[in-house]
């Protein structure tokens, strides 16, 4: 029932999946490699999140303007170009400044995702669609974080000559030559009529529901405050306190992929008896003493077990999340709200990722773990505060899957 234009894009997604896994993966490993400490890796991996909030809310404005082929095949060489650049540079500068772009364009691919689907496919098939599309996801993420932790070993079996450092920026290379093939399939997508929407470029921003929006940010920016502290640093947090291998690692973020896709498999049984808001605060609440936990244990097999349930409770409420979201603003103004809650999301996850090195550099890991924890509980006070008068006790129906967290976000 599938477009051929679906099923191509449904590939070619999954093969730069693939490539951007092993590359998020092993780039701040690589950047320990060099010599970084954890404050300029901060400041450095947040250049992804950067780039999202810059793209974020000019996208909103022109992507139906645009045929979405352009856009991702822009995107994704454009990604790539830079990635190479900042792979094949070593100072701060350079590594900031080119990763900026590449996230600028990778953010452009990513946000064309879900108008293509919508061009490109019916009502009757977009549940099972989106589905699929975040099935594969997690599937393309567990394949590229096996791979990514496997393959400096594998170069150093091939090439015993290559320093560690080169081990690692040649499986980058590796990575980003993957994401590459992606375009030979998005190439052979054909274009489809753009929808034909008669409005101005900023039309009607007075109108727009701000005071609801600004309800939702809050929380939500509490959460990308506690999350950037300490989430990008989990598989340095592996390597230094515990001496995990890349290998190790690379094993440990794929089987991370298998709990949340049991979290996401499961959330549309467990919320068929309550509410959308009741949902979130009861995961969100129980993955805080998990976070805690990381950050008081010794313990390998406690933290990994830590590791994969926070990841598991956190990413099984975002599809409920997002709904929840979307469903507290007008239909016609969903775009514009998600490209707000993005774009202040991204923007605050960059600060705390940069003050989040800072921290566990003059720190250490254990009270920057009880830090984020705490904007964990105070996003989920704000979201009781904000909406338990307004919740209305109907049972929650089935929701589509999110996008999965990244190694950035998780």
């Amino acid at each position: 029932m599938l477009s051929p234009n679906v099923k191509k894009f449904l590939l070619g997604n999954a093969i730069q999946g693939i490539g951007m896994s092993i590359y998020t993966l092993l780039f701040n490993l690589y950047l320990k490699e060099l010599g970084y400490g954890e404050s300029a890796i901060g400041g450095l991996i947040s250049t992804t999140s950067l780039g999202i909030a810059f793209v974020a809310i000019p996208a909103a404005f022109i992507i139906d303007k645009f045929h979405v082929k352009p856009l991702v095949l822009i995107g994704m060489s454009m990604a790539s170009m830079f990635y190479f650049i900042q792979i094949l540079n070593t100072s701060e500068t350079a590594l900031f400044s080119f990763g900026l772009l590449a996230s600028m364009f990778q953010a452009v691919f990513n946000i064309s995702i879900s108008p293509f689907y919508l061009r490109n496919s019916t009502k009757a098939v977009r549940t099972h669609l989106f589905a699929m599309n975040s099935a594969i996801n997690m599937f393309a993420h567990m394949v590229g974080y096996l791979i990514g932790g496997y393959l400096p070993s594998i170069l150093k079996w091939l090439v015993p000559e290559l320093s560690r450092v080169e081990q690692f920026r040649f499986s980058m290379i590796g990575a980003i030559s993957i994401v590459i093939l992606s375009n030979l399939v998005f190439v052979k997508i054909k274009r489809v009529p753009i929808p034909k929407i008669k409005r101005r470029l900023f039309e009607g921003l007075r109108e727009k529901e701000w005071k609801v929006m600004g309800k939702l940010m809050l929380p939500k920016l509490c959460f990308a405050f506690g999350g950037g502290l300490v989430v990008p640093f989990i598989n340095l947090y592996l390597k230094d306190k515990f001496g995990f291998s890349s290998k190790s690692i690379g094993v440990s973020y794929a089987a991370l992929q298998l709990f949340i896709f049991a979290g996401i498999f499961i959330s549309p049984q467990l919320v068929k008896r309550t509410t959308h808001l009741k949902f979130i605060l009861t995961t969100s609440l129980l993955s805080i003493p998990f976070m805690i936990m990381m950050g008081l244990t010794g313990n390998v097999f406690l933290v990994l077990s830590c590791f994969f349930m926070r990841g598991m409770l956190m990413n099984m409420s975002s599809p409920i999340t997002s709904q929840f979201e979307m469903e507290k603003v007008n239909e016609r103004e969903c775009v514009f709200a998600s490209a707000i809650i993005l774009f202040g999301y991204h923007l605050v996850y960059t600060f705390s990722t940069r003050l989040g090195g800072f921290m566990i550099e003059k720190f250490s890991f254990g009270p920057t773990f009880y830090v984020a924890a705490g904007f964990y509980g105070l996003a989920v006070y704000l979201y009781s505060r904000f909406f338990k008068g307004e919740e209305r006790y109907q049972q929650v129906v089935h929701t589509l899957p999110a996008p999965q967290d990244s190694v950035e976000a998780a």
